[in-house]
């Protein structure tokens, strides 16, 4: 085959995928018929007889150098979920900024940062994801992110606080042979919510334990909404009437309609004035675990 007609035949194919191939294509493709030794993924100035300086390659396009449609789970408009990889951390860490509305300079201890992020894929890369924006302003930044471990403590054991439930920052309490997948972080930007992305990244937490045949997924789902009835009920009787959908909660209540049991409430859990420093477990058993299985 020639090599045009090489050409021709992987933009095609890049046509029928979607954005980022194209442009991986396209950007590839003008570094081939530049002629020089050069990296694609470089911003690249050339400057004509008559001073006009032309930009070859978009600031914005640094991420296509490590993005492979063969790494993307699941494909939302304009979004794709993944694994997180080292070039998400940054992103990521500023999505969990972002979406609790915490300044980048305020003191957040418990707040992920990138190297807790690298440190996560180091430890379970499996359990880490990300949904990026793969087209626009912007693409290649992480818009949502979720963070797990593994654990043998069982749902069934009392519950710990967050930041002892999963060690440090960097999750050192994962167990790589632990058979319940662990919670630790979800995240979405503001702008962002409401377009199927946090759907997303819980179907693929579920996919993965069905995925590594665990006995099913716990967490601890804050009770986001309690401030609004801090002033009639106590947190516990709150929690409760969540529990009972008697009240509409905007975490809870989205858990529990995404398959999640809804089983108590759990005090002192997180700092987190908003929801009473409170949460409730929920679990999620699998129901293909198979007892013995890989």
């Amino acid at each position: 085959m020639s090599k045009r007609k090489a050409d021709s035949s992987a933009l095609k194919q890049a046509l029928e995928s979607d954005w980022p191939q194209i442009q991986k294509r396209l950007i590839e493709q003008g570094a081939e018929e530049a002629g020089d030794d050069i990296d694609p993924y470089e911003p690249r100035w050339t400057t004509d007889e008559d001073g006009t300086r032309t930009l070859h390659m978009s600031a914005d396009s640094w991420w296509l150098r490590h993005f492979d449609e063969k790494d993307v789970l699941l494909d939302l408009p304009g979004i794709a979920v993944m694994n997180t990889q080292h070039w998400h951390a940054d992103s990521a860490a500023s999505t969990i900024r972002e979406a609790y509305n915490i300044s980048y300079t305020e003191e957040c201890s418990e707040c992920f940062t990138s190297d807790d992020i690298l440190a996560h894929i180091e430890r379970f890369p499996r359990g880490q994801f990300v949904a990026i924006r793969t087209s626009g302003p912007g693409a290649g930044h992480a818009v949502g992110m979720a963070a797990t471990m593994r654990t043998a403590r069982p749902p069934t054991a009392s519950m710990l606080p967050w930041i002892e439930a999963i060690g440090d920052t960097r999750l050192v309490a994962h167990e790589p042979a632990g058979d319940w997948l662990y919670g630790a972080e979800m995240a979405v930007r503001p702008n962002y919510r409401r377009q199927g992305i946090g759907t997303g990244l819980y179907r693929v937490r579920f996919d993965l334990v069905r995925s590594l045949n665990l006995r099913g997924w716990y967490a601890v789902g804050m009770l986001m909404g309690y401030h609004k009835y801090a002033d009639s009920m106590n947190v516990r009787e709150y929690g409760q009437r969540v529990i009972e959908r008697q009240i509409t909660d905007p975490t809870v209540t989205m858990q529990m309609n995404r398959g999640f049991r809804a089983v108590s409430v759990v005090t002192d859990y997180d700092d987190e004035p908003q929801a009473g420093n409170a949460g409730v477990l929920i679990i999620w058993e699998n129901p293909q675990y198979a007892e013995g299985g890989d």
